[in-house]
């Protein structure tokens, strides 16, 4: 499913060390200071992410971090012992405390939410209508056991774009930018992935959490993802874990991806392939967001 646990990141991939993706951030929600997701910095107030990051799977809505006014918690230190807000002399001073000003799905992903939202809608109605002289513990049993089956999962991410920008009322001077090159990559294309987290499939939680990067080709490319070796296609090759969910892909220096979703995901050698969103149908829409 696309929803994230906490914890969770590339495998196969080399510790930032150094610093060099200082743009890339852990994403958590204030105050509980519990991660979702990986974030990159594109502009003096703006992040790019992924879609179901700042999506409720069930609901189909915003969360309540990723609405105008809400709270949430950014960390671009390489290493992190948490995601909690710290002072400046401890070793998460990175971790900044930032208020969302409003948050933009792809026009088409929100489009399939819409078309989501109203099926469930449907679904709902029909159930109720079906049991009008039944007793209201089996019918509320019924409408739960169905709220918690129709949720989002991989195969919505395949056909829309998951990606999100957010823009946030506070500045962040200390974190640096990453330009965005809209560009559909040919297969055979060396790509960079960038996320934060475990060691391996599985792992629940990584402590501290490290921001880890790991080179990897393209295999194909279509008009709303492309998919890159992983683990088990190519020995060494990077996987995803969930947290590294809307990470980014870079090529040449600049972001032209943004982590999605995995396939055939196993504890021993990672997943079959990973699939990132192809951000070049969407040239008009990010240069056109405030």
């Amino acid at each position: 499913m696309l929803a994230t646990r906490p914890g969770l990141a590339l495998y196969q991939g080399t510790p930032d060390r150094e610093a060099r993706y200082s743009a890339v951030v852990s994403l958590a929600t204030e105050p509980q200071g519990r991660l979702l997701c990986s974030a990159t910095k594109i502009g003096a107030h703006r992040l790019l992410t992924a879609a179901h990051c700042v999506v409720d799977p069930q609901s189909g809505e915003l969360r309540a971090a990723f609405e105008p006014g809400g709270q949430l918690l950014l960390n671009n230190a390489p290493v992190q012992v948490g995601s909690a807000p710290v002072g400046p002399a401890t070793p998460d001073a990175n971790a900044y405390q930032v208020v969302v000003a409003d948050t933009q799905l792809a026009p088409a992903y929100a489009q399939g939410l819409q078309a989501f939202r109203d099926y469930k809608a449907q679904r709902l109605t029909a159930l109720q209508d079906q049991r009008p002289h039944a007793s209201a513990v089996p019918e509320l049993s019924a409408a739960q056991a169905l709220q918690k089956y129709l949720r989002l999962r991989y195969h919505f991410a395949a056909r829309y774009p998951d990606v999100a920008l957010v823009r946030l009322r506070t500045a962040t001077p200390e974190i640096p930018t990453r330009p965005v090159r809209p560009l559909a990559p040919a297969p055979g294309t060396e790509v960079i992935l960038v996320g934060f987290g475990c060691a391996s499939p599985g792992a629940k939680t990584a402590t501290p959490m490290q921001r880890r990067w790991g080179a990897t080709q393209v295999i194909r490319s279509d008009a709303v993802n492309f998919y890159s070796q992983a683990g088990q296609r190519q020995d060494g090759a990077p996987s995803l874990c969930p947290g590294n969910s809307g990470g980014p892909v870079i090529y040449q220096h600049q972001i032209i991806g943004v982590n999605s979703v995995v396939y055939g995901l196993n504890v021993r050698q990672g997943a079959r392939s990973n699939m990132a969103v192809n951000l070049a149908p969407l040239a008009d829409w990010i240069n056109s967001a405030p």
